[in-house]
């Protein structure tokens, strides 16, 4: 710890008491682990008007010393945390840490985030390295700056296989950059589930995010005021944390009308703040075009895919021969965005520490020699059955965290 400063961690919680809750614990347990006094860390979580019943845990997040603000509407994402920056003002702190419900902080993350950001008074922000599950097989991507033209690719790619292959290659390569890296990286787009600012920053922003997004898109804003102010974004391997995929967006369950006509809110103010007059015009075309293609002839396949049927216990994949491995993993067949797996030999197992994170949805895959960059197999299969919807607890998350830390890259100042 080269750096004894106070931090202000905001918390926005929508139906994930039980994650906040560990998401709390495992945050005040690094910050104690490395000899931080308790009382200079905040907590503050506000309930975004949760329809499902909250109370336990709000009044076990008080129990550990969380002050709670409940809600009695739905601010969207930069609505509730600016609430929480206001509420952090009576007793401001060195730093200020954004963060969503559904984390989990591994050893030495929070000293390696703070000394950093105090080491390099021209960064804006920096975020950490994701996984999305217990033992930190599955890789989370590089987040790309949406632009007109990002969207156009992106469009493209969900209506012909070809736009797809080309568009995967542009995503395999920026995600390569992140999956291998061993030292911090300069960038022009981090991920909004974990940030950490120190708090004159913030003071110049004037606010924590832009209120205008419902849901996604305001951390996006908030990278551009950044690097408009003249501030770097930094993206730390050497800081890891475990990131539960999309619990608080409900991605899994069948009806998801709220969040993405939140995001559709979003994306319109985006593009209204960010975008040009032609970028604005060339949106509304490519969306125009979209509407208009045959459903049927959109989300086809990049590339052959064996169908490996349904799967209950871990998945199993037997590569055509022994190498140095990617394997991506996508809910869409065209791969616009992929959780990567690295390994090497001939044959991949699943751990089913990682496996039980798994929503039970059709998923595709791609092996990818490493050496050669050859495509070697292309997969489909269904997760079936029971899948794990508790957060982790503080002993598991002991257990595992050393084992994770010996995974992640070696930490670099």
């Amino acid at each position: 710890m080269k750096h004894d400063v106070s931090l202000a961690a905001l918390v926005v919680n929508y139906n994930t008491g039980c994650y906040a809750l560990s998401c709390v614990e495992s945050l005040i347990q690094d910050w104690e682990r490395a000899g931080r006094e308790r009382s200079k860390l905040s907590v503050i979580l506000i309930d975004n008007a949760s329809p499902e019943d909250q109370e336990h845990w709000l009044v076990e997040l008080e129990g550990r010393g969380v002050e709670v603000i409940r809600s009695e509407e739905n601010l969207g994402y930069a609505g509730g945390l600016n609430v929480c920056y206001e509420a952090s003002k009576k007793a401001p702190t060195e730093a200020v840490a954004y963060l969503n419900p559904d984390l989990i902080f591994l050893p030495g993350s929070t000293t390696t985030l703070l000394d950093y950001i105090f080491d390099h008074p021209l960064v804006g922000a920096v975020d950490p390295d994701a996984c999305i599950d217990a033992l930190g097989t599955f890789r989370l991507p590089r987040n790309l700056l949406p632009t007109a033209v990002e969207h156009c690719r992106l469009t493209l790619a969900r209506l012909h296989p070809f736009f797809a292959r080309t568009y995967s290659k542009l995503r395999l390569k920026k995600s390569m950059e992140w999956w291998t890296a061993t030292e911090p990286i300069s960038t022009n787009m981090l991920s909004g589930c974990c940030l950490f600012l120190r708090r004159e920053v913030v003071e110049k922003l004037g606010r924590a995010m832009d209120p205008r997004y419902p849901l996604y898109f305001e951390d996006t804003d908030l990278f551009l005021t950044l690097k408009g102010m003249g501030f770097q974004l930094v993206h730390h391997p050497g800081a890891r944390i475990l990131h539960h995929w999309s619990r608080s967006a409900r991605i899994q369950s069948p009806d998801n009308t709220e969040p993405n006509e939140r995001f559709e809110v979003s994306r319109r103010e985006y593009h209204r703040k960010f975008f040009s007059p032609l970028g604005r015009a060339l949106v509304r075309w490519i969306d125009k075009f979209e509407a208009g293609w045959p459903k049927e002839k959109m989300y086809r396949p990049m590339l052959e895919l064996r169908e490996l049927g349904e799967f209950e216990q871990p998945l199993e994949i037997q590569l055509p021969r022994s190498c140095r491995f990617l394997i991506e993993f996508a809910v869409d067949p065209s791969f616009p965005l992929c959780c990567g797996v690295l390994g090497e030999g001939e044959r991949w197992v699943c751990p089913p520490e990682s496996w039980e994170w798994f929503f039970p949805l059709p998923y595709f895959g791609r092996v990818i020699d490493l050496d050669t960059g050859e495509v070697l197999l292309g997969l489909s299969f269904r997760k079936v059955g029971a899948f794990r919807t508790d957060a982790m607890s503080l002993t598991e998350i002991d257990s595992l965290g050393e084992r994770l830390l010996s995974l992640s890259p070696a930490r670099s100042a």
